[in-house]
Formats: C-alpha cells, sequence, structure tokens
C-alpha cells in the first residue's frame, strides 16, 4: 500500500511540475518573443537556445528599449519568417507580428 501511494504522488508531482514548467514558457514566449536585442539572465540563455524567435529592428544608439521606428521588420525563428512592426516595449524593442 505504501509504495502504492508513493508512486502516485510521485505522479501527480510530476504532471504538476509539467504543467506549471509549460505555464511559464509560454509566458515567457509571450513576453520575449520577437525581442530585437540580446537578452539577458534566464530569458537571454533561452533565447541563445532558440526558445524565442529573433527580430530584426534597429534600436537607437546602445538603448534596446527604444525602436528606431516604427517600420517594417521581420520575426526569424526555426519554423519560418513573419512579417511585423516594431514597437518600444518594457522587455525592449519587439517586432510584433501584424
Amino acid at each position: 500500500m505504501k509504495v502504492r501511494r508513493l508512486v502516485m504522488v510521485l505522479a501527480l508531482t510530476l504532471i504538476a511540475g509539467g504543467f506549471g514548467a509549460s505555464r511559464g514558457l509560454a509566458h515567457m514566449q509571450q513576453t520575449y518573443n520577437g525581442v530585437c536585442g540580446q537578452l539577458s539572465g534566464f530569458p537571454g540563455l533561452l533565447q541563445k537556445m532558440n526558445f524565442f524567435a529573433q527580430g530584426n529592428c534597429r534600436v537607437m544608439g546602445n538603448s534596446t528599449t527604444q525602436c528606431q521606428t516604427n517600420g517594417a521588420c521581420t520575426i526569424t525563428s526555426p519554423s519560418g519568417n513573419i512579417n511585423g512592426k516594431c514597437r518600444s516595449m518594457p522587455s525592449g524593442c519587439t517586432c510584433v507580428p501584424n
């Protein structure tokens, strides 16, 4: 009986952990997908691992938060290219799909 209970608790813990991790990754992709500069910290690590698509907006000087223009840009990802417009967002200059 104890082994069955242990296996059940372990299975429920793994399911809950997997659900939480997938929700966290979905939130980070919504926040950082299409950023035109290099991110730092954990988002930067995920960007280097190609979890986030890369935009090609031009930024003002050394600032990664101010877009040079609100013109057209392209988001490059392993699944293909998407056209968008450059927008200044809290996470930085971001190429937002049309």
